[in-house]
Protein backbone atom coordinates (compact mmCIF):
# COMPACT_ATOMS: atom_id res chain seq x y z
CA UNK A 1 0.00 0.00 0.00
CA UNK A 2 1.59 3.34 -1.00
CA UNK A 3 2.06 5.78 1.85
CA UNK A 4 0.43 9.03 2.18
CA UNK A 5 3.80 10.87 1.84
CA UNK A 6 4.02 9.18 -1.54
CA UNK A 7 0.36 9.84 -2.52
CA UNK A 8 0.80 13.31 -1.52
CA UNK A 9 4.20 13.89 -3.35
CA UNK A 10 2.80 13.43 -6.81
CA UNK A 11 -0.13 15.72 -6.19
CA UNK A 12 0.35 18.94 -8.03
CA UNK A 13 -1.95 21.93 -7.20
CA UNK A 14 -1.67 25.23 -8.91
CA UNK A 15 -4.92 27.81 -8.18
CA UNK A 16 -4.87 31.53 -8.30
CA UNK A 17 -7.13 33.84 -6.49
CA UNK A 18 -6.56 37.58 -6.35
CA UNK A 19 -5.26 38.99 -2.97
CA UNK A 20 -3.49 37.62 0.02
CA UNK A 21 -5.84 37.95 2.83
CA UNK A 22 -7.75 35.05 3.71
CA UNK A 23 -11.63 35.06 2.12
CA UNK A 24 -12.34 31.19 3.03
CA UNK A 25 -9.39 30.50 5.11
CA UNK A 26 -9.15 29.75 9.01
CA UNK A 27 -8.23 33.07 9.81
CA UNK A 28 -11.81 34.41 11.83
CA UNK A 29 -13.86 36.80 9.96
CA UNK A 30 -15.89 40.18 11.76
CA UNK A 31 -18.20 39.06 14.22
CA UNK A 32 -16.52 35.09 14.38
CA UNK A 33 -17.42 34.02 18.17
CA UNK A 34 -13.85 34.36 19.41
CA UNK A 35 -11.86 34.70 22.88
CA UNK A 36 -9.01 37.75 22.86
CA UNK A 37 -6.94 37.12 25.84
CA UNK A 38 -5.72 40.49 27.38
CA UNK A 39 -1.86 39.90 27.33
CA UNK A 40 0.86 42.25 26.34
CA UNK A 41 1.90 41.56 22.77
CA UNK A 42 5.09 39.29 23.76
CA UNK A 43 9.01 39.91 23.05
CA UNK A 44 9.15 36.46 23.35
CA UNK A 45 8.00 33.20 21.43
CA UNK A 46 4.92 31.69 23.20
CA UNK A 47 4.44 28.29 24.21
CA UNK A 48 1.15 27.27 23.48
CA UNK A 49 -0.85 23.94 24.28
CA UNK A 50 -4.08 23.20 23.27
CA UNK A 51 -5.72 19.85 24.85
CA UNK A 52 -9.17 20.82 23.30
CA UNK A 53 -6.89 20.80 19.34
CA UNK A 54 -4.92 18.29 20.27
CA UNK A 55 -1.80 20.21 19.83
CA UNK A 56 1.24 22.24 20.81
CA UNK A 57 3.20 24.40 19.09
CA UNK A 58 5.45 28.19 19.76
CA UNK A 59 4.38 31.20 17.96
CA UNK A 60 6.06 34.06 17.46
CA UNK A 61 7.34 37.40 18.89
CA UNK A 62 3.95 39.50 19.44
CA UNK A 63 1.77 36.86 19.64
CA UNK A 64 0.40 36.70 22.92
CA UNK A 65 -2.85 37.90 21.78
CA UNK A 66 -4.23 34.47 20.02
CA UNK A 67 -8.05 34.63 18.87
CA UNK A 68 -9.58 30.98 19.39
CA UNK A 69 -12.45 29.90 17.80
CA UNK A 70 -14.49 26.44 17.37
CA UNK A 71 -16.68 25.15 14.87
CA UNK A 72 -18.81 22.31 14.90
CA UNK A 73 -18.70 20.33 11.83
CA UNK A 74 -22.12 18.41 10.65
CA UNK A 75 -22.11 15.02 10.01
CA UNK A 76 -22.80 13.62 6.86
CA UNK A 77 -23.21 10.33 5.07
CA UNK A 78 -19.56 9.61 4.51
CA UNK A 79 -17.78 12.04 7.06
CA UNK A 80 -18.23 11.88 11.08
CA UNK A 81 -18.57 15.33 12.66
CA UNK A 82 -15.71 16.97 13.58
CA UNK A 83 -15.13 19.76 15.79
CA UNK A 84 -12.43 22.32 14.05
CA UNK A 85 -10.48 24.34 16.15
CA UNK A 86 -8.70 27.68 15.19
CA UNK A 87 -6.02 29.21 16.84
CA UNK A 88 -4.60 32.28 15.17
CA UNK A 89 -1.91 35.45 15.47
CA UNK A 90 -2.03 38.49 13.81
CA UNK A 91 1.46 39.19 14.71
CA UNK A 92 1.59 42.84 16.21
CA UNK A 93 2.93 45.90 14.79
CA UNK A 94 3.44 44.29 11.17
CA UNK A 95 1.04 44.64 8.14
CA UNK A 96 -0.99 41.68 6.99
CA UNK A 97 0.79 39.06 8.27
CA UNK A 98 -0.10 36.24 11.11
CA UNK A 99 0.19 32.52 11.52
CA UNK A 100 -2.60 29.81 12.77
CA UNK A 101 -3.29 26.12 13.38
CA UNK A 102 -6.49 24.82 12.35
CA UNK A 103 -7.21 21.27 13.84
CA UNK A 104 -9.99 18.82 12.95
CA UNK A 105 -10.18 16.28 14.98
CA UNK A 106 -11.77 13.31 13.90
CA UNK A 107 -11.90 14.51 9.80
CA UNK A 108 -9.83 11.49 8.40
CA UNK A 109 -11.87 8.83 10.49
CA UNK A 110 -12.11 5.73 8.81
CA UNK A 111 -9.90 7.17 6.13
CA UNK A 112 -6.94 4.99 4.27
CA UNK A 113 -4.71 5.44 2.22
CA UNK A 114 -5.81 7.72 -1.09
CA UNK A 115 -8.93 8.29 0.61
CA UNK A 116 -7.26 10.15 3.39
CA UNK A 117 -4.40 11.64 1.24
CA UNK A 118 -7.01 13.46 -0.86
CA UNK A 119 -9.01 14.66 2.53
CA UNK A 120 -5.89 16.49 3.60
CA UNK A 121 -5.24 17.74 -0.23
CA UNK A 122 -8.87 19.46 -0.28
CA UNK A 123 -8.06 21.28 3.73
CA UNK A 124 -5.04 22.23 1.87
CA UNK A 125 -6.31 23.70 -1.49
CA UNK A 126 -9.39 25.24 0.24
CA UNK A 127 -6.64 27.55 2.33
CA UNK A 128 -4.47 28.44 -1.04
CA UNK A 129 -7.74 29.11 -2.59
CA UNK A 130 -8.56 31.21 0.40
CA UNK A 131 -5.67 32.95 0.46
CA UNK A 132 -5.58 33.87 -3.51
CA UNK A 133 -1.73 32.09 -4.14
CA UNK A 134 -0.24 29.50 -5.79
CA UNK A 135 2.46 27.26 -5.00
CA UNK A 136 5.79 27.81 -5.71
CA UNK A 137 7.29 24.84 -4.24
CA UNK A 138 6.19 21.62 -1.90
CA UNK A 139 7.60 19.39 -0.16
CA UNK A 140 6.18 15.61 1.17
CA UNK A 141 7.09 14.87 4.70
CA UNK A 142 6.61 12.02 7.19
CA UNK A 143 7.86 12.05 10.57
CA UNK A 144 7.98 9.55 13.32
CA UNK A 145 7.26 10.46 16.84
CA UNK A 146 7.88 6.93 18.30
CA UNK A 147 5.10 6.17 20.81
CA UNK A 148 3.46 9.38 19.50
CA UNK A 149 2.98 7.96 16.25
CA UNK A 150 3.73 9.22 12.49
CA UNK A 151 2.68 12.11 10.84
CA UNK A 152 2.63 12.59 7.32
CA UNK A 153 1.80 15.46 5.63
CA UNK A 154 2.67 18.18 2.64
CA UNK A 155 4.49 20.98 3.26
CA UNK A 156 3.94 23.85 0.54
CA UNK A 157 5.32 27.42 -0.02
CA UNK A 158 3.09 29.44 -2.43
CA UNK A 159 2.90 33.29 -3.22
CA UNK A 160 0.60 35.64 -4.99
CA UNK A 161 0.48 36.30 -8.36
CA UNK A 162 3.11 38.51 -9.18
CA UNK A 163 5.28 37.45 -6.59
CA UNK A 164 3.83 39.63 -3.93
CA UNK A 165 3.43 38.36 -0.57
CA UNK A 166 4.48 34.77 0.74
CA UNK A 167 2.04 31.94 2.22
CA UNK A 168 3.02 28.53 3.75
CA UNK A 169 0.91 25.78 4.80
CA UNK A 170 1.78 22.21 6.28
CA UNK A 171 -1.32 19.60 5.83
CA UNK A 172 -0.74 17.21 8.28
CA UNK A 173 -2.71 13.79 9.21
CA UNK A 174 -1.67 11.66 12.93
CA UNK A 175 -4.15 9.33 13.01
CA UNK A 176 -7.81 10.19 12.07
CA UNK A 177 -7.17 13.69 12.98
CA UNK A 178 -5.96 16.73 10.27
CA UNK A 179 -3.88 19.58 10.70
CA UNK A 180 -3.49 22.73 8.55
CA UNK A 181 -0.25 24.77 10.06
CA UNK A 182 -0.01 28.12 8.34
CA UNK A 183 1.54 31.76 8.09
CA UNK A 184 1.44 34.31 6.12
CA UNK A 185 3.14 38.13 5.16
CA UNK A 186 2.82 40.33 2.98
CA UNK A 187 6.02 42.22 2.64
CA UNK A 188 7.95 38.46 1.82
CA UNK A 189 10.62 36.56 3.43
CA UNK A 190 8.26 34.35 5.27
CA UNK A 191 10.05 31.30 3.96
CA UNK A 192 13.55 32.09 5.67
CA UNK A 193 12.12 34.23 8.63
CA UNK A 194 13.51 32.20 11.88
CA UNK A 195 10.39 33.22 13.91
CA UNK A 196 8.39 31.26 11.61
CA UNK A 197 10.43 28.51 10.63
CA UNK A 198 10.78 28.15 14.58
CA UNK A 199 6.82 28.41 14.69
CA UNK A 200 6.46 25.19 11.72
CA UNK A 201 9.31 22.92 13.23
CA UNK A 202 7.88 23.31 16.94
CA UNK A 203 4.80 21.81 15.80
CA UNK A 204 3.90 18.76 17.81
CA UNK A 205 0.22 17.00 17.23
CA UNK A 206 -0.30 16.23 20.88
CA UNK A 207 -0.44 18.27 23.88
CA UNK A 208 1.28 17.30 27.00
Amino acid sequence: MKSLTRILSVALLAVAVPGLAATNAAKPGPGATQSLDQLADSQNPIEYKSPEGRFQVTYPTGCARLRTRTNVRPGSPTEVAAEIFFVTCDRAKRDNEGCGVTSMPGAARGLKGQAAADKVLAEVTKQLEGYGVRPARQTPLRRDFGKKGVVEGLDIQAQKAGGAGDFWIRGLLRGEDIYLVMAWKASGGLWTDPEYVRFFDSFRPWAE
